[in-house]
């Protein structure tokens, strides 16, 4: 063989080699994003409510519910031993109530027979003893409450009770914020989160009753959802051991609250986060101070890489977080609207030995165009400018990956189709519950006044031609068509704004990347002895 033909053979297979290593990087990464969609939790397909009589039969003008009362929903029937204490754990100055125990002691029974055909008078399906307060932040004045439940047993113990399939734990979330009109958006942002995250939190709707003596009156249409705790049905990180050198832990990007451990982590004291990071796990009463210590030193250490301005240290952060979780999390607020998310209820975790985590996603009710002062804008982004995020999109690596990872989604989870067809689905499920919510509080939805600070309203605002934009709607069709409106438009969008992201980096981390690495492996490998045996010729 000549040696031009040597020259020539050998450079083809270099390009073979090098195609090779593009294709199994790209097949790599494919699989990858493939693996993470395994765990859809408790979410099934809905079936439409079956019932074509009137919603109301058996609900009177008090909401006192008669015998006969039937719903497609499991049935939470709530029962409270004294009045619920107007309790606030945020540092709000006045709102911070001391001295008030914020729980007090009930009894919760579910009835949910299987067949989307429950009387109140049918046999448990599960109860226990509880401990019962009110949650929420914005949504803690709203008259229709929302309710943190710790099982108890008659001793006091935790009870760790499987709730509607959805896993046997003692802590349990009753949401219903009067922020949702549609009460459908908390259900349907965590259901389709559950085809992209495992940590997606598990719910389920029902409706609620309070047992008062021989009497129930009717509260309302609500999710029964999982909280942010470890367990190995919900953030599954080892269980904290005392002895342990390394601590796994949970934590929480929010506001300052007494119910939460709060970290002096390096981004706070250093003015980068207006916002605390809370510990949730381990819990206050059983971390030590060695393990307090570690976790601030650790959560610490990431913010110091993620924020520094050498871009050497700046270029490893991939080492320290889960850059897909990371991705994903963005992409799945974004597309909601959820821009509390964050800043607030931003949820974090990290197992022994392996890099941190964001999630599980959290709080929709203010999501997809149902912010209060104005309307939300379709046409752009905000997320980049969460904390850490706006670091990240300073990157070129992580923007490319947003932008094929959110391509993939738009093929499936975040199809426009298939988001209609769950929220579809969704409504024709809560057909006859939601006209009982709307009836149970009708004059608090319709409230236009904009005077009644107890209860959430969309203000009037002017837009760019100086005209009064009123956002008032008293029809429950109506607001599901806004809401796929801005679905529609915000879910286009994002692809172009992707794109102008993208224009804004200044870094690009991409060669310490796992593909980028493997293809310079294999081209020096198989390049360099081909160089040699052309010289030698």
């Amino acid at each position: 063989m000549s040696q031009g033909r040597k020259k020539v053979y050998l450079f083809c297979v270099c390009i073979l080699v090098i195609l090779a290593a593009v294709g199994i990087g790209f097949l790599r990464g494919f699989v990858r994003y493939q693996s993470k969609v395994v765990n859809k939790g408790t979410y099934f397909a809905l079936p439409a409510d079956p019932y074509t009589q009137d919603p109301l039969r058996y609900i009177d003008e008090d909401f006192t519910v008669q015998e006969g009362f039937h719903t497609n929903l499991p049935i939470v029937i709530l029962s409270m031993e004294g009045e619920l204490a107007d309790y606030k754990g945020f540092h709000d100055q006045e709102e911070y109530l001391t001295g008030e125990e914020p729980y007090i002691k009930g009894h919760i029974s579910i009835i949910d027979g299987g067949k989307f055909d429950n009387c109140i008078t049918d046999q448990p399906a599960a109860q226990s003893g509880l401990l019962i307060k009110k949650r929420g932040h914005t949504s803690y004045n709203f008259e229709k409450e929302q309710y943190l439940l710790k099982l108890r047993t008659a001793e006091g113990l935790e009870n760790d009770v499987d709730i509607l399939g959805m896993g046997a734990h003692d802590s349990w979330i009753l949401n219903g914020s009067m922020a949702d009109k549609s009460m459908i958006r908390n259900y349907l942002a965590y259901r389709i989160s559950s085809e992209v995250s495992d940590v997606t939190p598990d719910s389920q709707f029902c409706e609620v009753v309070f047992q008062d003596g021989g009497n129930y009156i009717y509260q309302g249409l609500y999710l029964m959802m999982e909280t942010a705790a470890r367990d190995v049905n919900r953030i599954p990180i080892d269980q904290f051991q005392e002895k342990n050198l390394y601590t796994s832990y949970i934590i929480r990007r929010d506001r300052f609250t007494h119910f939460d451990k709060m970290l002096n982590t390096w981004g706070r004291t250093s003015g980068l986060s207006e916002e605390w990071i809370g510990l949730k796990y381990p819990s206050e009463e059983r971390i030590t101070d060695a393990a307090l210590h570690f976790i601030e030193e650790d959560f610490s250490g990431i913010e110091r890489v993620i924020y520094s301005d050498r871009e050497d240290v700046f270029r490893t952060y991939d080492k320290y977080i889960d850059i897909d979780s990371f991705a994903d999390y963005f992409l799945l607020n974004e597309y909601f609207g959820n821009y509390d998310a964050g800043m607030h209820s931003t949820y974090m975790y990290k197992n022994s030995g392996e890099p941190l985590k964001i999630g599980p996603v959290w709080d929709f009710d203010q999501a997809m165009n149902n912010y209060s002062m104005e309307e939300m804008e379709t046409a752009t982004m905000a997320f980049q400018e969460r904390p850490f995020f706006e670091r990240f999109c300073k990157d070129i690596r992580f923007v490319d990956l947003l932008q094929s990872r959110y391509a993939q989604l738009r093929k499936t989870t975040l199809s426009h189709e298939h988001v209609c067809e769950v929220i579809d689905e969704i409504t024709d499920y809560i057909r006859s519950a939601r006209e009982r919510e709307w009836y149970r509080w009708a004059a608090d939805y319709y409230d236009d006044s904009q005077t009644n600070w107890h209860n959430y309203y969309l203000m009037d605002y002017i837009d760019d031609a100086d005209m009064v934009v009123s956002r008032f709607n008293d029809n429950y069709d109506q607001e599901i068509y806004n809401m796929k409106t801005y679905l529609y438009k915000h879910g286009r969008a994002m692809q172009t704004q992707l794109r102008i992201l993208e224009k804004s980096t200044v870094y690009d981390t991409s060669i310490r990347g796992e593909n980028n690495q493997f293809l310079l492996i294999v081209m020096l490998l198989f390049f360099m002895p081909s160089v040699l045996i052309i010289r030698k010729d």
